[in-house]
């Protein structure tokens, strides 16, 4: 990790550190994918253990490179309770619904790794047939998500959804992702994958409409735990 800067150098120990440093075991963590550099279930067990370990409740995640996460059950059998992983659905805690999915590069967006290389082969743009099929597939994931929720009849006062991808491409576009949260209204929208200065740069912080948008990939949260809110 860290060809995207020196601040990647050492960083589990450093993620450790900041963590136990930050989190009660009453808190509850986020954690937006990405979660371990492994191919397999069995590679990703030591990571898996790390994280279960980690002081509080842990809300996890698939990212785009956790190519190790197959089956949700498989995943879910292996944490232990202090950790929800989700996947296009919800979990409440204190009165807090949480929705995560993974989602995917928006329209607009560079497309895929597979796609950028197949794209500098043909000459033609990098955002392709394959990306905007997956795009439209975790848009509708979200939203399957946000019914469910809605029709659950689980009791919460607040809503925040988690994404791997940023739901607006780098020009800060509206997508598919942005006009369900405006018509849902979830409190805070929270995602990752965006690393280096670069890239981070692009993410949409702040309010629109009726949620608040924060990026905390590790290197935009300076790899330690990020407020997002505070319940007392």
């Amino acid at each position: 990790m860290d060809r995207f800067g020196e601040i990647w150098t050492d960083h589990p120990r450093v993620i450790d550190a900041n963590w136990r440093a930050e989190a009660r075991d009453d808190d509850v963590l986020l954690v937006v994918g990405d979660l371990s550099w492994a191919m397999t279930f069995d590679e990703a067990a030591e990571d898996i253990a790390w994280i279960d370990a980690l002081p509080g409740t842990k809300v996890v995640i698939k990212g785009n490179h956790d190519f190790w996460w197959k089956s949700i059950s498989k995943v879910r059998a292996a944490f232990g309770p202090t950790v929800h992983a989700l996947q296009y659905d919800h979990v409440v805690i204190g009165g807090v619904a949480i929705v995560g999915t993974r989602g995917w590069q928006c329209p607009g967006s560079s497309g895929s790794a597979d796609a950028i290389q197949a794209a500098e082969q043909a000459g033609a743009p990098s955002y392709s047939d394959a990306d905007r099929k997956l795009y439209e597939r975790e848009v509708g994931r979200l939203k399957l998500a946000l019914e469910k929720l809605e029709k659950s009849g689980d009791a919460y006062d607040e809503v925040i959804v988690i994404l791997h991808y940023p739901p607006m491409n780098p020009d800060q576009e509206p997508s598919g992702f942005t006009d369900l949260l405006d018509a849902f209204g979830p409190t805070h929208l929270v995602h990752g994958h965006l690393h280096s200065a670069e890239w981070i740069a692009t993410a949409f912080e702040g309010k629109r409409a009726e949620t608040t948008y924060h990026c905390v990939s590790a290197d935009a949260v300076a790899m330690s735990p990020r407020l997002i809110l505070d319940k007392g």
